[in-house]
């Protein structure tokens, strides 16, 4: 394959470039554009979380055996996801619509969400629109759910026989990928009945690709191991007599034959660490989103401050976009992280809000003036009163 054919196919490659939604768990309002990665800061209980769930929202819709229903019924329906005061804005409805790219073709992808009345309490399609460089390709409610009111139960965006036209878009949502290994899931699964994406199944995962694929993977993994993890020397995986995948790792020491240890004895940093190396190398070449939570969690900070350059060394070889919530302000002060990748979410009275720091008047003279990022993020996001908690702190020690 020629150069430019190689980079035709990329120039195609679907990426989101605006986010706007409204009535979505504790956002009333969300509207912001997109760059190659985007890093979520804000306090506790923010909505980090919420907002990066918008995207894994829109790929449990597309994925099969997906589904609007689905969706919303795995985060407790429609009710649980829809904002607090959603009722006096946009008529309740719940709105997400995104506008991508995919070459010189741009897109935008508009779904509305609302309940069914007479009490069914079903969610119901309000509106579903797609646009392709300025012309409507589908446009709901249309004749056909007019003439059976039971279809608008489904978006097309899910369904193969009616998405041809912007399957591109359907292709898109079904990359996305979620992160948030818990180490203590992954050392035993069995204790615990949550989704394969917090660790349960991840030995297992990298257990079933292809040996040859998989030793090539786990070693472009130990390089950075070695980097990072005193004494570690390799990294393998090994199967027990009960059929079930381990991790194995050999430590460097006095003996002639390095110590081995299994998943059981890493410390959580190794294990998450282990964790977002796998994700980075296994992640697919063409495209998608990578949804990063806390990633920095158990990491020593000297490893924290080295995720910025390694997403963006995957993204430039699979075209692939990042969003990654985070507390550590390590990751916001390395000089390739840009103000326009920065989303700080703040409270508010009518829930969270949510802006780029390149587009925050307030601290516009502190970020032209190239102040450490971290520092000007904290100054937003920091409680403006910690009395309370200096007066919690004082009662305590006089009971």
């Amino acid at each position: 394959m020629k150069e430019d054919d190689i980079g035709q196919r990329r120039e195609a490659t679907v990426r989101i470039v605006h986010v706007h939604a409204s009535n979505w768990r504790n956002f009333k309002t969300l509207d912001f554009t997109m760059q190659s990665r985007l890093f979520v800061v804000g306090p506790n209980a923010a909505g980090k979380s919420n907002l990066i769930d918008l995207f894994r929202f829109l790929g449990d819709i597309a994925r099969p055996g997906g589904g609007l229903a689905a969706a919303l019924g795995n985060r407790g329906g429609l009710s649980k996801v829809r904002s607090l005061f959603a009722r006096n804005h946009e008529g309740g409805r719940l709105i997400v619509e995104l506008e991508l790219e995919e070459g010189n073709d741009r897109w935008t992808y508009r779904l509305s969400v609302k309940g069914e009345g007479r009490g069914k309490n079903r969610p119901l399609i309000a509106e579903e629109k797609v646009i392709k460089n300025g012309s409507v390709i589908l446009d709901r409610p249309n004749c056909d759910d007019d003439n059976d009111p039971e279809l608008l139960t489904q978006s097309h965006l899910e369904q193969i026989a009616a998405n041809q036209s912007f399957r591109a878009l359907a292709d898109y949502f079904v990359k996305v990928r979620y992160f948030h290994l818990v180490p203590q899931i992954i050392r035993e699964p069995s204790h615990y009945d949550l989704p394969g994406e917090f660790g349960g199944d991840f030995i297992a995962q990298m257990n079933a690709v292809a040996p040859k694929t998989r030793d090539a993977w786990l070693r472009r993994m130990q390089d950075a191991l070695r980097a990072a993890v005193p004494e570690f020397e390799s990294l393998e995986i090994a199967v027990d007599h009960s059929g079930r995948p381990h991790l194995m790792a050999g430590y460097k020491n006095w003996r002639k034959n390095p110590a081995r240890q299994s998943e059981a004895e890493f410390s959580d940093g190794t294990l998450r660490l282990i964790g977002l190396l796998w994700t980075m190398v296994s992640t697919p070449a063409n495209g998608g989103v990578l949804l990063l939570e806390e990633p920095e969690l158990s990491l020593n900070a000297s490893v924290v401050r080295k995720i910025p350059a390694m997403l963006a060394v995957t993204q430039r070889a699979k075209d692939l976009q990042v969003v990654l919530s985070t507390h550590a302000p390590e990751l916001l002060d390395d000089e390739g992280v840009h103000s326009d990748e920065i989303l700080v979410l703040r409270s508010a009275k009518e829930g969270t809000e949510a802006m780029l720091l390149s587009d925050s008047r307030d601290v516009a003279e502190e970020v032209a003036a190239e102040l450490p990022k971290s520092d000007i993020v904290q100054g937003m996001i920091d409680p403006r009163d910690l009395s309370g908690l200096v007066a919690v702190g004082k009662d305590s020690k006089t009971r």
